[in-house]
């Protein structure tokens, strides 16, 4: 070894130590700030399920100036970082690593459809970082791996999504019993391929003759084949569950074949004003799921406000427009994360998963304990109702029809029969 190298490396070693020193620091119990890392589809086709995601964010940093964490007694800052996945599944597994990796934080949230939720959960497994899931459904995130150490979800199954359609297709006189065909509209994906197998399942079980196509490839734009099948079998039901553009294609192709149904049940494609605006006419009469309305009687334990003035807020900030359901999810999981910081007994991960774990509290969207498993996958359950799209005073609203999973929800409508394959 060279003399010049002797006499460097104490100075060298001094170094080490002291970057070794700044990161323990900045790990841990030690820290000073808080770091939530966000993975939101801002833009690209699930934009509109991203929608409120910077108002709710902006909500919630203003409520901690005045109401700072407390981990262990001791006041933290707290920062939140969102990015753009572009609704890409690869772009969310790359900005997970990057929130990991580069920004150091403390908790993961993975939201907004099983097409985000799942990459950003996979990737938040690989790391052992803390990850509240939430808006998506139990078994599509539940069927993605077998086993889930970090990650905690709350939202409904997909048992719920089948029995609450099938509340909405009773209502149009298609229930169990019927005889009634119901033709299947599902992508390929993680998302479509979860509902598909359980709808096949419970359909067989309720005596419902079934036309399946098939699964089609997501971003498919030729639907002529399918809305064959389903005018040749003269279905009575169309269920399903589709990103916006893959529905809009579908269901033209569908109307353009003469298909007069007398239901059509969407889950994802169908659940925001801003989507079934974009389909003008043809979301007349539409059937989906309701998670949350301004109507609900929840309210948050964190901020203590109610669903209804959260809503207040936010058509106050967005020229009257009702908030989308997925931003009471936002707030939700946001909620949860202050929670868990505020009953953590340190920074450390593992103190943090505790936290997570034991979360027992009253939220926008209802109470969250996650006291249930499917498979390798810890969940809360959260409140499902049905619903339908009706226009008043030319304007579309989702009007709360069926309740029977849960009667504390408020009833807004009635059902309204026909939808845009049957009114010429």
């Amino acid at each position: 070894m060279k003399r010049g190298s002797l006499v460097r490396l104490p100075a060298v070693c001094m170094i080490v130590f002291c970057v070794l020193f700044l990161l323990a620091g900045c790990s841990g119990g030690n820290k000073d700030t808080i770091r939530i890392g966000y993975v939101n589809p801002t833009t690209g086709p699930l934009a509109g399920n991203g929608e409120g995601c910077d108002w709710v964010v902006a909500q919630m940093e203003a409520y901690l100036k005045d109401h700072p964490i407390k981990v262990n007694g001791e006041e933290k800052a707290c920062e939140i970082i969102v990015y753009d996945s572009e609704s890409d599944a690869n772009k969310c597994s790359e900005l997970t690593q990057k929130l990991i990796e580069e920004d150091n934080v403390d908790m993961i949230i993975a939201i907004q459809t099983p097409n985000t939720v799942i990459p950003v959960a996979e990737v938040a497994e690989r790391y052992e970082i803390p990850c509240i899931a939430t808006q998506s459904p139990i078994d599509s995130l539940a069927n993605s791996r077998d086993e889930f150490n970090w990650t905690y979800c709350s939202f409904y199954t997909l048992d719920d999504v089948y029995e609450s359609q099938r509340a909405l297709w009773t209502a149009a006189g298609c229930g169990v019993g019927s005889g009634a065909r119901v033709g299947t509209l599902f992508a390929n994906d993680a998302d479509g391929t979860a509902w598909h197998e359980l709808f096949m399942k419970r359909l067989a079980e309720d005596g419902y003759e079934v036309v399946d196509p098939g699964q089609y490839p997501s971003g498919t734009t030729d639907f002529t084949s399918l809305a064959n099948e389903f005018k040749s079998k003269d279905i009575d039901i169309i269920a399903g569950t589709n990103i916006p553009p893959d529905f809009m294609n579908s269901y033209n192709a569908i109307i353009s074949a003469g298909v007069e149904v007398k239901g059509v049940t969407m889950g994802k494609c169908c659940l925001l004003q801003s989507d079934v605006e974009a389909l003008g006419d043809l979301a007349d009469g539409i059937m989906t799921q309701v998670w949350w309305a301004p109507t609900n009687p929840y309210s948050s334990a964190l901020t203590g406000i109610s669903s209804e003035k959260l809503n207040e807020a936010y058509m106050a900030d967005h020229d009257g427009r009702v908030m989308p359901q997925p931003a009471a999810y936002a707030y939700e999981a946001l909620e949860l994360a202050v929670q868990t910081f505020n009953s953590a007994k340190s920074l450390d991960k593992e103190d943090i998963r505790t936290a997570l774990s034991s979360l027992d509290v009253d939220t926008i969207i209802g109470h969250v304990k996650y006291d249930q498993k499917m498979k390798g996958l810890t969940f809360a359950r959260t409140v499902l109702c049905g619903g339908q799209w009706q226009r008043e005073n030319g304007e579309l609203t989702l009007k709360i029809i069926d309740n029977s999973l849960h009667p504390e929800i408020q009833l807004t409508g009635e059902y309204q029969p026909g939808n845009a394959t049957n009114k010429k």
